[in-house]
């Protein structure tokens, strides 16, 4: 058998910081990196136990590199199922490199951080959904995005995905029983799988994806497009969120030319907030490029602050707007987001003016109630924001399976349309091989849900 690589990766940003860490993990961890480690006791670091810290200082060519504080991990232990050593270095990006240099040169191999959990795969400590979910936990931008990934990378989703494989396993068993006898090879002698396993299946099916939106909005920030004319308070609206002076703002229309965005977080929910350009009819050439690039905008939004101005009549601009909107909406859902994620938000803004606006008709031609507020003074975001996650149960559940990629969302898809297109041969009492072909696809489909594509 061919001798299993030892591998080093650096797991924390090249940048300024407090601790900069390298992880060498694979067969030769601990001797590799006794050759250039020195602990300030006289131990044995080839046969450290696992789980003991270690404290000492790195050497290349006999001159100190840094004083450090290794981790070593046996095996059993580790999460990539070799021995591996995590060297604690000072940060800064000179010593880490220097550190993680002198370790390549004694033959480990370098590598990206996230090829130790290809490492994590192959010897069984993860399966393909934990190690998705080691990947999205690294980027995650709020809380409860975080919660939710590393319930799924301690199983629950994995597990839930088992117990329709489970089920599956019980309609194999039961088909190739019947397939096999000799009593059962008539038409009548074949019953078909029990309903309440094929209702079981396809409840387990129906509740992960249920999960979907949920999911891929916490580990994608959905874009959020504030849009409206120009001068309606668009920008403003924009530093209310954020609660800060982000974007420019003056009382002369056409004030902002380019995008600006910002990621925001509601109720745990991320957002990529734009403020983009008005829109409106202008002979300008550079407003013009700067309104084509608001449309482009528009056309990757999965959510939009229609913005519109009580202080003043609905107009031919505020049409525009509602044209706009139409176009938007009856675009094909083709980025990843499931049918129906496109939401408008009525925003009526400058409350605190006397109303010009004939808010009733806004709300019948977007057939959405409609949110007021006045973003000068800050006032009126609650009933916004609550609106911006009203599709989610924002709260915590422990241990909730959540579906949180467009692959695990794919194939469950690919699940639930063959239950439902072969109920009638999963329920029936004529073909039991049929059904075992049937089941056997239904099988492979959810394994590669857990596992990943086989290689």
């Amino acid at each position: 058998m061919t001798k299993k690589k030892t591998l080093a990766s650096i797991v924390t940003p090249l940048s300024e910081g407090g601790i900069g860490k390298i992880v060498v993990s694979g067969p030769d961890a601990l001797s590799l990196v006794s050759q250039v480690f020195k602990s300030k006791k006289a131990t044995d670091f080839c046969k450290a136990e696992s789980g003991r810290l270690h404290y000492g200082y790195i050497f290349e060519d006999g001159r100190r590199i840094d004083e450090v504080i290794l981790h070593t991990l046996g095996k059993q232990d580790s999460f990539t199922g070799e021995d591996l050593v995590e060297i604690n270095c000072h940060g800064g990006i000179r010593v880490v490199m220097r550190t993680y240099q002198c370790i390549r040169s004694l033959g480990a191999e370098v590598v990206p951080w996230d090829a130790l959990l290809s490492q994590s795969q192959e010897n069984g400590k993860l399966d393909f959904v934990q190690k998705e979910a080691v990947r999205e936990i690294v980027a995650a931008h709020t809380k409860l995005g975080v919660k939710v990934l590393l319930d799924q990378y301690a199983g629950a989703l994995s597990r839930a995905l088992q117990t329709g494989l489970d089920i599956i396993e019980g309609m194999n068993r039961s088909c190739q029983s019947a397939a096999r006898s000799k009593e059962t090879s008539s038409v009548a002698g074949f019953k078909g799988a029990d309903d309440a396993a094929i209702t079981a299946l396809t409840n387990g099916i129906d509740r992960l994806l249920a999960t979907v939106s949920y999911g891929m909005a916490l580990t994608k920030p959905q874009p959020l497009v504030i849009l409206g004319k120009p001068n309606v308070g668009k920008s403003t609206i924009m530093n209310a969120i954020l609660d800060e002076d982000r974007a420019l703002v003056h009382h002369e229309p056409g004030t902002t030319r380019d995008y600006v965005s910002e990621c925001i977080s509601v109720s745990g929910i991320p957002f990529e907030i734009v403020d983009t350009a008005g829109v409106r009819d202008t002979g300008d050439v550079i407003e013009s490029m700067s309104i084509e690039i608001t449309f482009e905008q528009l056309c990757r939004a999965r959510k939009v602050l229609a913005v519109f101005d009580n202080a003043r009549p609905f107009d031919r601009e505020d049409e525009g707007i509602l044209k706009a909107l139409d176009l938007w909406m009856a675009q094909e859902n083709a980025d990843g987001f499931q049918p129906g994620a496109r939401t408008t938000i009525p925003v009526i803004n400058k409350c605190d003016l006397p109303q010009k606006l004939d808010t009733v008709k806004i709300a019948s031609l977007l057939q959405q109630p409609v949110c007021t507020l006045s973003a000068l003074n800050r006032v009126g975001f609650d009933d916004m924001n609550s609106r911006l996650v009203r599709e989610f149960d924002t709260a915590y559940h422990p241990g909730r399976p959540v579906v949180f990629t467009g692959r695990q969302r794919q194939l469950l898809q690919d699940a639930h349309l063959l239950v439902k297109r072969e109920t009638e041969c999963l329920t029936g009492n004529n073909n039991p091989d049929r059904m075992l072909r049937v089941t056997e696809e239904l099988q492979g489909i959810l394994t590669e849900c857990i596992k990943g594509k086989p290689l």
